[in-house]
Order: structure tokens, then C-alpha cells, then sequence
């Protein structure tokens, strides 16, 4: 009768996920710093996000093997890393569409387009107060785009979508 009960059990609980979906990304070099340089590159596998990523030309045996550029962060402030994916062709010489790849415990639980194309995508860090030309503070991690003269973005989460915000650059 034991048995029995046992099997219903295990029979109840739900299927185990495909290592497919899973979301497993790390940085190509652990050291570089996504705040510091526009071109870190993450490795590993998108899980369910694929689709969306090749939508904007990111090469998924590329980022399998030897890694794609990638900004990850925690844009929603939830404990979950997040990343940033710029499309195909990305320099700090022209603009492509950029996907984000928000999740929770290991699995895709949304992408998002950022509103506007970047050149020069890195992390945009916690800050108390506002920088050097009206750059905003934010108790949250979010993106930014530095340009010349009156062209730098910063991109910050609100929980719902993405606020773009311009300022000048040096």
C-alpha cells in the first residue's frame, strides 16, 4: 500500500524542464567589467530566448562556443542576473537593436526590446546621486549608451519597461 502511494506521488509532480530552457551565461573573461568596457562577451546558452536573439542577428553557435558581446546586470532588482544583447554589427561606430533577457531561477521570464538602438552598451551602476552632466541616480542597475556632444542614453527598468533618458557626454 506504501508503494502504491509513492507512485502516485512521484506520478503528480511536474515534468522535469529540458536543460534547453535553461538559461547559462557567463562571462567569457570573468574579468572584465561590463560598467568599464563596451566589450565583454558572454558564453553559454539563452534558453528560450534564442528566437529573439536571432531576431536582432546574434549568432547562437557564436555565443555557444566563443562568446557574444553582453552587459549582465540585475535590471529588474529582483536577485536574478539579467542580460543586455546587442544585435548583430555592434561597435561604438553604429547603432544596432538590443534584446534583454530578464530571468528567474535559471529560466527566460521575459525579453525586451530596449526603445532605442545602441553604439556603446555597458552597465550603467547604482548610483546616490546624479553624475556629471544630469546622468540620474538610481538605486537600480540599468544601460547606457555614451555618445558625444548631446548623445548619451541611459536606460533604467521601472518593473514595466524601459525609460530612455538623454544627456549630454564630454
Amino acid at each position: 500500500m506504501l508503494s502504491l502511494a509513492a507512485v502516485g506521488l512521484a506520478e503528480a509532480s511536474p515534468p522535469e524542464k529540458p536543460d534547453s530552457e535553461r538559461v547559462a551565461l557567463t562571462f567569457a573573461d570573468p574579468a572584465c567589467s561590463a560598467e568599464q568596457s563596451t566589450s565583454c562577451l558572454c558564453v553559454g546558452t539563452p534558453g528560450t530566448a534564442t528566437t529573439q536573439l536571432e531576431d536582432i542577428g546574434v549568432d547562437i553557435n557564436v555565443l555557444k562556443t566563443g562568446g557574444w558581446p553582453c552587459v549582465q546586470g540585475d535590471f529588474d532588482k529582483d536577485g536574478q542576473p539579467d542580460y543586455a544583447f546587442p544585435g548583430q554589427g555592434y561597435s561604438c561606430n553604429g547603432a544596432v537593436p538590443v534584446r534583454v533577457l530578464f530571468t528567474k531561477d535559471g529560466r527566460v521570464r521575459e525579453v525586451v526590446a530596449l526603445p532605442r538602438e545602441v553604439s556603446c552598451l555597458q552597465l550603467y551602476g547604482i548610483r546616490s546621486k546624479p553624475g556629471r552632466h544630469g546622468t540620474p541616480r538610481t538605486a537600480r542597475q540599468g544601460l547606457v549608451d555614451w555618445g558625444e556632444g548631446n548623445a548619451t542614453w541611459v536606460y533604467l527598468f521601472n518593473g514595466k519597461k524601459w525609460r530612455a533618458s538623454r544627456h549630454l557626454s564630454e
